[in-house]
């Protein structure tokens, strides 16, 4: 069971188990960990954004594209654009983001890495949330301004990721689905280990 007391799947704890120590390690990172505690300063919020959208902008597509390529019957939604809004709030230009380094993207080489890929981004939209909170101290409470990205996901795309999980697992995919949520990880790692 989860600390809230939700039942977790076989295939969500398996998942789990195989991305703790990437999930710790960024937790470790020291933006994140400044952000976590209410500590960020602007501008080094501003630089978090800029990576952060230079990551999920090509990771949010290749999810869309390897849908498709997949024939995965699943409702992406677009997320990305939120935090252009977030940095057009902190004072970024047009010019500035249009110009901003994109990740690779994790090569989603069949629907399991495809469902790995899903269950790290909409796990880490959950999970923001409360990092949302945390920026109280530097934008203000109630100000939504600067955190839509960070405000979290929708629960309903959750639970739709949570069913096809457990199907993807049912039809044998499971350790495909542990590379593809490993990789992601291991991409999003790299990406933010330059970042200070």
């Amino acid at each position: 069971m989860s600390a809230a007391g939700e039942i977790v799947s076989p295939a969500r704890a398996a998942l789990r188990n195989a991305t703790r120590a990437a999930h710790l390690r960024l937790h470790a990172h020291p933006t994140l960990a400044a952000l976590a505690a209410g500590r960020i300063a602007s501008s080094q919020y501003l630089r978090l954004l800029a990576r952060l959208y230079g990551f999920h902008l090509p990771f949010e597509r290749a999810l869309i594209e390897a849908a498709l390529c997949h024939g995965v019957d699943l409702r992406i939604d677009a997320r990305a654009h939120l935090l252009t809004r977030d940095l057009f709030d902190l004072g970024a230009s047009g010019e500035f983001i249009a110009h901003l380094p994109l990740a690779e993207a994790p090569a989603l080489g069949g629907p399991g890495e495809w469902l790995g890929a899903l269950y790290v981004r909409e796990g880490s939209s959950l999970g923001a949330a409360f990092l949302a909170a945390a920026l109280d101290p530097l934008l203000g409470a109630g100000c939504a301004r600067g955190r839509r990205f960070l405000s979290g996901g929708e629960t309903e795309d959750w639970r739709l990721c949570c069913a096809a999980l457990e199907a993807g697992a049912a039809r044998g995919l499971l350790p495909a689905m542990i590379d593809g949520a490993q990789a992601s990880f291991h991409a999003l790692e790299h990406w933010l280990a330059d970042h200070e």
